[in-house]
């Protein structure tokens, strides 16, 4: 009998721990990731940070060449310029900012953007709140969100690559078509993903029979980081890797990835305010 009740007591208390983790708060998950990064000193004195490296661009859905070229993250506060330097006449270069006002797309060529660069500049929100590039930039959304003033909500775990992940979903300030999950792995609470997702309504056709022939277009783009490793004192991933891909009818199916392998950094560098527009001189 004694045997049966401590199997029980083990059993009632591996079920407690599990729904307690389970059910951390956003705010939990928040602070853990925080001290993930480093310390809040740590955290408080990178003022400006510039990260660096190789990048490749390839379809997924075509048999083309790859792409390369090189990678720059540059940020300060809240500030960001995100931009790629490619060995391509079709795809050149890719170019985003935020000033802290406004939000910036670059062309790819004459009046033209890239897949990338139509999602960014459609929900340039990424942008203006801090959430693309991750923790690869000092505008990350959740080293300042009682600011930035966006909803976090516990949306449970899932499973990353083999590993379980807390997964928040962010609503930020006066809403938007785009849906947002951030995912942080259940061991160190280091961000690792970040998902954006978009469904836009089926086409209506011109007689109703036709609108049988279209469906929804959704639209995903995944940023995921890895390899993350010591930069002075504070732990950044050194691969970042985009993943964007588009389904329906009306659009077909596309698949593209960025790989990147960041291998220079660089803190508290003297940035200018053209640094973080697209359009000004340098």
């Amino acid at each position: 009998m004694k045997t049966f009740n401590l199997s029980v007591l083990l059993i009632f208390c591996f079920f407690t721990v599990s729904i307690f983790a389970q059910k951390m708060k956003p705010e939990e998950i928040l602070a853990k990731h925080l001290d993930s990064i480093g310390t809040a000193d740590a955290r408080a004195a990178a003022k400006s940070l510039i990260a660096v490296g190789d990048a490749q661009v390839k379809s997924i859905t075509k048999i083309t060449t790859p792409v390369v070229g090189r990678l720059i993250i540059a940020s300060a506060g809240q500030k960001i310029f995100w931009g790629m330097n490619l060995n391509s006449t079709d795809y050149p270069s890719e170019k985003f900012s935020y000033d802290g006002k406004n939000a910036k797309v670059g062309l790819v060529k004459l009046g033209t953007r890239s897949t990338l660069g139509n999602f960014v500049q459609s929900n340039n929100l990424m942008l203006e709140q801090g959430l693309f590039g991750g923790t690869l930039s000092t505008a990350w959304t959740m080293l300042d969100v009682a600011n930035r003033k966006g909803k976090l909500s516990a949306e449970g775990t899932k499973k990353i690559d083999g590993k379980e992940a807390y997964v928040l979903s962010y609503s930020p300030k006066g809403g938007g078509d785009v849906d947002i999950k951030l995912y942080f792995d259940k061991e160190t609470f280091r961000h690792v993903r970040t998902e954006y997702k978009l469904i836009s309504s089926a086409v209506i056709g011109a007689r109703p029979e036709d609108s049988t022939r279209y469906s929804e277009n959704r639209i995903s783009l995944t940023e995921d980081f890895a390899d993350f490793k010591l930069v002075g004192k504070l732990t950044l991933p050194h691969s970042y890797y985009i993943s964007y891909a588009t389904t329906g009818t009306s659009s077909g199916t596309t698949g593209i990835e960025w790989t990147f392998n960041l291998t220079e950094f660089a803190a508290n560098q003297n940035l200018s305010d053209g640094t973080f527009d697209i359009d000004a001189k340098q």
